[in-house]
């Protein structure tokens, strides 16, 4: 099985779990987040796409894919868990809960690469794994920059607490 097709099916699930988080939210901050997020898998999919036609087909042939393809990822145990779900369309923390699930995903195609034979195949899941962390770097960019405002510490000695 394609090395590719399962990865741009992990992507796509995440796509569908943002999607359907930002259209459940009825926070317009979530909603904010959600819709940057599900962009970014759908950018990350256009890249997975372009590395796709690059690659020999017969190099991005793994028989750990199609064991693979069975095991839920991250996004998906998400998706099909509507109290995680209904926990995390209206939290901002629940964001985590994100974050986790890729680097659950990371870290199966991590060992799909440390596990596979084929050269080629294992190139390839360890250069896909590099891309997901990098993903997650831009995950969570996109969570600090919407939340950044929020989040800062106020010191007394910068306040006008007392008259001069």
């Amino acid at each position: 099985m394609n090395i590719f097709d399962y990865a741009i099916r992990i992507e796509s699930e995440g796509n569908q779990l943002f999607q359907r988080l930002g259209h459940e939210t009825t926070n317009n901050e979530l909603k904010r987040i959600y819709g940057l997020l599900a962009s970014a898998e759908q950018e990350h999919i256009g890249t997975l796409e372009a590395m796709k036609r690059e690659i020999d087909p017969n190099d991005a042939e793994s028989s750990l894919v199609e064991r693979a393809w069975q095991v839920k990822s991250g996004f998906r145990k998400l998706l099909e868990s509507s109290d995680v779900l209904h926990e995390l369309k209206d939290d901002p923390d629940g964001f985590w809960h994100i974050v986790k699930a890729e680097e659950e995903n990371i870290k199966l195609l991590e060992g799909m690469a440390a596990a596979e034979l084929k050269d080629e195949a294992r190139v390839l899941l360890s250069k896909i794994a590099d891309d997901e962390k990098k993903h997650l770097e831009i995950i969570e960019g996109i969570y600090e920059f919407i939340e950044t405002p929020h989040t800062y510490l106020e010191w007394g000695e910068f306040s006008n607490l007392h008259p001069l």
